[in-house]
């Protein structure tokens, strides 16, 4: 186990200003609603955060943060949280077949609607609970902010690996308009954003924002005849700002999203043994890497519509803060789970239904004195329904497990919760220089959970007519470890999460910090289970109900800043016990259990250097050391011998899509040419060390390390009236391996010889012409 001394002085060596490298707007502030980002101040931008709900300097913020701000986004052509995680070591946002991952120094949930996510998503105040919820287009955002390491207090329960804060930009104090277009080449994209804001009377202030963007892909599907993914997407929000003479001041905003995808950036690779021989003539399933696959489909389609009400009021020198959001998202989705151009899984699919409603009440004394907190309480309930129809198609009528033909087995599954939480964190200087913070936050949540699962059959079934189902299909169910159940249960479970750190300011340019935090995550039921927990038919039952997850945090950094150069350096030590995982039963399933703990360790830095007032370097780097330990019922790879009763031991092991290193580095020149014109010049790259794409840590899904480059090049009006840009993402068209995985059913079919895989792949290059009118 690599030191903790060991790591912060890697970190110092890099932020020697000898190596700084970046462009400034890529590292950013984090905080809460209603912050300006930057104020000037001489070569460097002073970064302005509320990450502590109040407004602070960067450099007084004892926390490991980094977020990009809205106009790097909108000027590197960043569509969504994924693309833009790219460029936040650290953090990494990922497609799976059937969800969405976020992670923060490794740790992420799993596959599973039953599920809270390990990383807190949160936009504008509101929690954003489901996975695929980060699909969601970004756009007119003043920030996307990034806060690693569990958040207890003011981020609440499930925050036990970080957050997410998504922040709206408001209503401009006077009139203002945009337009921005954009088209890419070689994939045929097409976004358009058009944003008019102002005030409509002398109180009150409204924006309105319409997104559309169009785009064809970059794989190519032979069966379908299309390339993918092929995404549509619509969105629209409208706020309203009040602010007047009287204390109160309130902000309402309404937005509404609608996104489509027909197809995944997926590939099979890697035959190994038999596999290439067993699936050759009629049962061909192609396999070289090319950008080209075949398969029955996949079509998802989100909607989103959200409602928030964010109100102050000043109660003499303190706030009061209401905050009141509504979500509702729905999904539904079509997939070929098998993944190849055989018709073996085809017409899977699967929805979710999501209603929350939630209200957070807190005030904050004024942060001028040598005593500062803040206290709330909070409250959410949530429902949620899902349905998941696995269909075995015809194909198996040719096959040994000819019962299973044209049957389907159909899971339900719905959830209720309500969270209760109260809040206080506070702040006292025990001299100018030192400073000690403390906090806390109880939680209560209740819910009930329920599962039904039904085997049925389709008219071409070899079974008995309905409602008869053949004890054949039956028993071939029960031989996958599936059978026909019901099942549900409650749960109440409290949790208390302390933090605290201390603070000492060096010199007035030079702070160090000491901090110590503890997380948890919230127990549930599982989703997507095939039989009882109790089930004496099937030889590994299923599971349901599942506890919660903690984690303790132990982090040290300093923060630097001076008229030109800046950098913030983290060096921390997670420990996670009884973590949530997908446990496979070496047939078919995956049951949860709370099956495993971790540790992680590493270091972060960020900074930036203002050479002069046209050139701006910065970087952002993260080591990342993980381990497993405590894991002894993983699931094997191919050809792995198993050491625990038909499990393999991760105990000692890294986690899957955990780079040792990773991180970016970013330069920008802007300068006036011919008095009125002004050119922009943006080179930036993100790197990675290799790491492993399968949840089952299969050394056959390697993914190299890389170094992905981009670039901008811009001519526009010194006054930013109009712009014209190229923008290039990838420009050396690195193949990166996003997640991995065996092929579905490949060692069922081949009698356990042979074995293929697939991956989800990140988007090759990539050139667009911008053009953006502001008035």
């Amino acid at each position: 186990m690599r030191s903790i001394v060991k790591i912060l002085l890697a970190g110092t060596a890099f932020a020697a200003p000898g190596h700084i490298l970046a462009q400034d707007n890529l590292v950013a502030a984090t905080g809460g609603d209603g912050a300006e980002d930057v104020e000037e101040a001489g070569g460097l931008d002073v970064i302005v955060v509320t990450a502590q709900k109040r407004e602070q300097g960067l450099s007084d913020v004892p926390i490991s943060i980094s977020a990009v701000t809205g106009e790097a986004i909108e000027s590197y052509g960043q569509a969504n949280l994924e693309s833009v995680s790219s460029s936040i070591p650290n953090l990494k946002i990922t497609q799976t077949a059937i969800a969405n991952r976020i992670a923060i120094r490794g740790i992420a949930s799993g596959d599973n609607k039953g599920f809270e996510q390990s990383v807190a998503m949160f936009v504008d105040g509101i929690y954003y609970g489901r996975d695929q919820l980060s699909r969601m287009p970004l756009v007119d955002l003043q920030r996307v902010e990034v806060l690693r390491g569990p958040q207890p207090t003011l981020f609440g329960k499930n925050a036990i690996a970080g957050a997410v804060n998504v922040v709206s930009r408001r209503p401009a104090d006077h009139f203002e308009g945009s337009l921005s277009a954009s088209y890419e080449f070689e994939h045929e994209e097409t976004r358009v954003t058009g944003v008019v804001s102002g005030p409509i009377s002398d109180t009150v202030g409204a924006r309105v924002v319409g997104y559309y963007r169009d785009m064809d892909g970059y794989f190519y599907n032979t069966r379908q005849d299309r390339n993918e993914p092929n995404v549509r997407e619509a969105f629209v929000r409208g706020m309203l700002a009040f602010e007047g003479d009287s204390p109160l001041s309130a902000d309402l905003k309404v937005e509404y999203a609608d996104f489509k995808t027909k197809g995944q950036p997926r590939e099979a690779f890697g035959p190994a043994g038999s596999y290439s021989l067993v699936f050759a003539g009629p049962l061909f399933v192609e396999t070289d890497e090319d950008y080209v696959r075949a398969d029955g489909g996949y079509e998802s389609r989100n909607k989103i519509f959200n409602a928030v009400v964010n109100a102050n009021l000043e109660l003499g020198d303190h706030t009061l803060t209401s905050v009141t959001g509504y979500l509702d998202y729905d999904v539904e989705e079509t997939i070929d789970v098998d993944f190849t151009n055989l018709p073996l899984l085809d017409g899977t699919a699967q929805s979710e239904d999501y209603r929350q409603f939630s209200q957070e009440l807190r005030i904050a004394s004024p942060g001028d004195r040598a005593f500062n907190y803040i206290a709330g309480v909070y409250y959410q309930n949530t429902k949620l329904g899902v349905t998941d129809h696995v269909q075995f198609n015809p194909f198996f009528f040719g096959t040994p497990f000819r019962a299973l033909g044209d049957t389907s087995n159909d899971r339900d599954y719905s959830q209720k919760s309500d969270l209760y939480s109260v809040f206080a964190q506070g702040e006292y200087s025990l001299t100018d220089d030192l400073r000690i913070t403390v906090g806390a936050r109880f939680n209560h949540e209740s819910k009930t959970g329920s599962r039904a699962l039904e085997i049925n059959r389709g008219p071409l079934s070899l079974a008995a007519t309905p409602p008869i189902i053949d004890p054949v299909v039956i028993g071939t169910f029960r031989a996958l470890n599936i059978e026909a159940h019901t099942i549900s249960g409650k749960l109440s479970e409290s949790s208390f999460n302390p933090m605290a750190n201390i603070q000492y300011d060096v010199t007035d340019a030079l702070m160090l910090y000491a901090s110590f935090a503890r997380g948890s995550k919230a127990g549930g039921f599982d989703a997507r289970g095939n039989s009882l927990p109790s089930s004496t038919t099937v030889a590994s039952p299923g599971a349901f109900e599942f506890g919660d997850e903690r984690a303790d945090n132990v982090e040290v950094g300093l923060k630097y800043q001076t008229r030109d150069l800046a950098f913030n350096l983290s060096a921390y030590r997670t420990k996670y016990s009884d973590l949530q995982t997908n446990v496979f039963d070496g047939v078919l399933n995956f049951n949860v259990k709370n099956a495993s703990g971790a540790t992680t360790q590493g270091v972060e830095a960020d900074m930036r250097w203002a050479l002069d007032e046209h050139f701006t370097l910065s970087a952002a780097v993260a080591y990342l050391d993980f381990e497993f330990t405590d894991f002894p019922l993983g699931q094997c790879y191919f050809q792995q011998v198993p050491d625990n009763g038909g499990f393999c031991s991760y105990s000692g092991k890294r986690n899957a899509l955990t780079p040792e290193w990773s991180g970016n580095l970013n330069g920008d020149f802007n300068h006036e040419i011919g008095g009125n014109l002004k050119l922009g010049v943006n080179l930036n790259a993100d790197f990675s060390s290799s790491y492993i794409a399968a949840a089952n840590l299969d050394p056959r899904t390697k993914q190299d390390g890389y170094v992905k480059m981009g670039a901008r090049l811009s001519l526009g009006h010194v006054d930013d009236n109009w712009t014209i840009a190229l923008i290039g993402r990838n420009l050396t068209n690195e193949r990166i391996m996003q997640t991995a995985g065996a092929l579905p059913l490949a060692t069922t079919i081949t009698g356990g010889t042979g074995i293929a895989y697939n991956a989800i792949y990140d988007r090759p290059r990539n050139i667009a012409l911008q053009f953006d009118l502001t008035f």
